[in-house]
């Protein structure tokens, strides 16, 4: 498994590690000539780090539009509630605009209260983009981690469910999957912490990221993808997608 300590800047395409990623985007990518007022927020797996985001919303956007840009980049399954915590676990409503938290502050995301899966958002940063229709942009996100098949040399694209708790390697190729008695447990592999849970296989992520664009796009567009949060459709205004 790689280790998801480096990931993608959506903006302009380079390659860093978590920590860097962060002061890339306040010094190259923050718009200095006016424009959105923006929280910088990276958010990570609570308990598997090595699944990130960085993410700016502008500050008098609500946590709502955070909580459905979770749902399709990362979480949704099965319509499950959620809710934002803040110090004491004391519950977050989800219309809290932006510009209540400082930079510092740290909220914790809960999916689903059955098969619980735990994200952490931290306050990095004030940032100005250019002013844009939608609300949350999605500035980084970390390479995804490549597993190998445990009955073969070919990389993963499944997981068994059923063998999750009790084996190292519940991961297999395609193949090597179909020929397994548990068959009927499979989930595709995805870049999620919540990979392997309940029944999701990352059907709404669409957010892959595609170091080769096509001119065409460069020329274009200025933005990577945009979700405003406020309904299902997504406006797919973004670069180093889908050439």
């Amino acid at each position: 498994m790689a280790s998801g300590l480096t990931g993608n800047c959506y903006l302009c395409g380079k390659e860093f590690g978590k920590t860097a990623v962060r002061n890339h985007l306040m010094k190259v990518h923050n718009n200095q000539t006016g424009g959105q007022k923006c929280c910088l927020l990276k958010i990570e797996g609570a308990y598997n780090k090595d699944y990130w985001l960085y993410i700016d919303v502008p500050v008098t956007s609500a946590l709502s539009g955070v909580d459905a840009f979770l749902r399709k980049i990362w979480l949704e399954c099965c319509g499950h509630m959620s809710a934002f915590f803040g110090p004491g676990h004391a519950q977050v409503s989800k219309n809290r605009k932006l510009d209540a938290f400082s930079v510092g502050d740290k909220l914790l995301h809960e999916y689903d209260f059955g098969s619980t899966i735990e994200t952490l958002i931290t306050v990095i940063g004030e940032t100005t983009r250019k002013t844009q229709k939608e609300s949350v942009r999605l500035l980084a996100r970390n390479i995804p981690p490549v597993f190998s098949c445990c009955s073969c040399v070919e990389s993963a694209t499944v997981l068994c469910t059923e063998c999750i708790f009790d084996s190292d390697n519940p991961f297999f190729c395609q193949k090597c999957g179909e020929a397994h008695e548990h068959v009927d447990m499979m989930l595709a592999v995805s870049n999620s912490p919540r990979m392997g849970v309940c029944g999701y296989e990352g059907e709404l992520d669409i957010f892959t990221f595609n170091p080769q664009p096509s001119q065409k796009k460069r020329d274009h567009l200025n933005y990577p993808i945009e979700y405003s949060g406020e309904g299902q459709d997504f406006d797919l205004l973004f670069l180093f997608f889908y050439s």
